[in-house]
């Protein structure tokens, strides 16, 4: 196995990856998208440990940081769902040109907000060839009001940000979109069939409770699988737990996308 930093550009801003590659190539590839105010390694460095386990058996793997996140360019004040999922797209689009890719084999992983731009992506994108989503809201407006304390639009509108205690600043892009519903998550995710999807959601999740996961799947159409993974939290925080998530993943999609 191999590990390469690579970078790629989209609307002329360059994001930083990390390039997992198996013994042997040709092989499908799985891209990670992290979640809001997340990065490449995610919490916990899930998404290193997961890639790994990927290219263990026998799959690349793609993580990467959107715009405005972890060390790619950009401000995150001026990140947007849309904006996220125009990286997506601009991330599958230079994967496809590597040689190590085996063609027409694309899936993706996306982790609370990533999980909504994976299920945005798929419904305008056919070239994803499988789903998993986790910990993903069904209701992105529902979750971004708690995720923000629940602040007016119109306050955000009257300085054009708002600050997090977190110590990011979102802009009121990111705001007026997540609170309006312009990407639709429910009515995208109807729209991924038939290719398949997986959802996996902690029984335990505070940011994103449970429900959301049975409402997407209730939505979704076949073939669909729903992973439930009792005791854990939002980013599956526990060892033991990060690996039943990783692990199952796996094999899910070495029945799907092999």
């Amino acid at each position: 196995m191999e590990e390469k930093p690579v970078f790629f550009v989209n609307e002329g801003e360059r994001l930083v990856g990390m390039l997992h590659v198996p013994d042997e190539t040709p092989a499908p590839i799985v891209v990670f998208c992290h979640g809001f105010t997340g990065h490449r390694i995610e919490a916990h460095r899930l998404f290193v440990h997961a890639a790994r386990a990927f290219c263990r058996h026998g799959f690349l793997a793609l993580r990467f940081d959107f715009r405005g996140s972890g060390e790619s360019e950009g401000l995150f004040q001026s990140m947007t769902v849309s904006g996220e999922v125009s990286d997506l797209k601009a991330a599958i689009s230079w994967v496809e040109n590597l040689d190590e890719v085996e063609k027409g084999r694309v899936g993706v992983v996306g982790l609370s907000l990533g999980g909504v731009v994976v299920i945005l992506t798929a419904s305008q994108d056919d070239r994803i060839r499988a789903v998993a989503a986790w910990s993903a809201p069904a209701d992105l407006s529902e979750v971004a009001k708690g995720v923000l304390g629940g602040v007016g639009l119109e306050e955000v509108a009257s300085r054009g940000y708002l600050d997090l205690p977190s110590g990011y600043r979102v802009g009121y892009g990111f705001v007026s979109e997540a609170y309006s519903m312009k990407h639709a998550v429910l009515s995208a995710v109807s729209k991924i069939s038939p290719r398949p999807l997986l959802i996996v959601h902690g029984t335990e999740d505070q940011v994103v409770p449970p429900s959301h996961a049975e409402r997407l799947y209730k939505t979704a159409g076949e073939p669909k699988s729903l992973f439930m993974v009792e005791g854990a939290d939002h980013t599956f925080s526990r060892w033991e737990l990060q690996w039943k998530v990783i692990n199952h993943t796996v094999e899910w999609f070495e029945e799907n996308l092999k």
